[in-house]
């Protein structure tokens, strides 16, 4: 069965996101704020909650890095201090995957 030309164009338009790091960091940053995520954490600085460098050292020799960290972002997470990150079941698992992927490869 031939594919149609809608489902074409949009698989192709998603590889071109995929190939192209800067897109898709834009759209993950994009979601960044759209979720409030930057009201407690930033690049380098820690706020009420770690920084991204913080976060992707913490995970980045765990083997299910990917799958814990957006486990946290959708369920919550205490850690040892007085603050602690609430559930946030309005972000999609979709989401939470690509905001766990951009902290987990985060550089600057």
């Amino acid at each position: 069965m031939p594919t149609s030309p809608v489902r074409l164009i949009g698989a192709v338009g998603i590889a071109c996101a995929l190939a192209v790091p800067g897109a898709r960091a834009a759209d993950t940053k994009a979601l960044l704020e759209q979720y409030r995520c930057t009201i407690c954490h930033a690049d380098r600085q820690p706020l009420a909650g770690p920084s991204w460098a913080e976060i992707a050292a913490r995970y980045q020799h765990q083997k299910q890095a990917d799958s814990i960290l957006t486990a946290k972002i959708r369920a919550g997470a205490r850690g040892g201090g007085l603050w602690h990150m609430p559930p946030h079941p309005e972000v999609s698992k979709r989401d939470a995957e690509s905001i766990a992927t951009w902290i987990l490869a985060f550089r600057s």
